[in-house]
């Protein structure tokens, strides 16, 4: 994982991610993916261009990441493929320890956004 990346599901994970809700149907994993590299691409666009169109790779990382903790859960269809569902407490609580745990997030500590501006133009210059 680039830092870059690293640095965008951290700045998703302290902030617009405590915000997300799904609504609780079935998705095919596709779909799903393009709706998190979405939110991933407006919650960066203040960053500019460089640092938002690495939305999909950071979103798919960050929704592999929380399919493995539970935060959706999965089943097969009778199709043979996988579908997702959205677990909102799951959900909350890896957020709640991701935040707790990511040596970025602590960094940023009190900063704010100037913290994540200086960062991401540092990884973009």
């Amino acid at each position: 994982m680039t830092d870059i990346i690293r640095y965008m599901i951290a700045y998703y994970v302290a902030g617009p991610a405590n915000d997300l809700n799904i609504a609780t149907r079935w998705y095919p994993y596709g779909e799903l993916n393009l709706i998190i590299e979405d939110k991933f691409s407006i919650a960066t666009r203040k960053f500019g261009m460089k640092v938002r169109a690495q939305s999909k790779v950071a979103g798919k990382q960050f929704l592999d990441m929380m399919i493995e903790k539970g935060a959706w859960s999965t089943t097969e269809n009778e199709f043979g493929g996988k579908m997702h569902q959205f677990q909102a407490d799951k959900f909350r609580a890896a957020i709640k320890e991701l935040q707790a745990n990511d040596p970025i997030i602590a960094r940023a500590g009190g900063e704010g956004l100037e913290f994540w501006e200086k960062a991401f133009g540092e990884l973009v210059a």
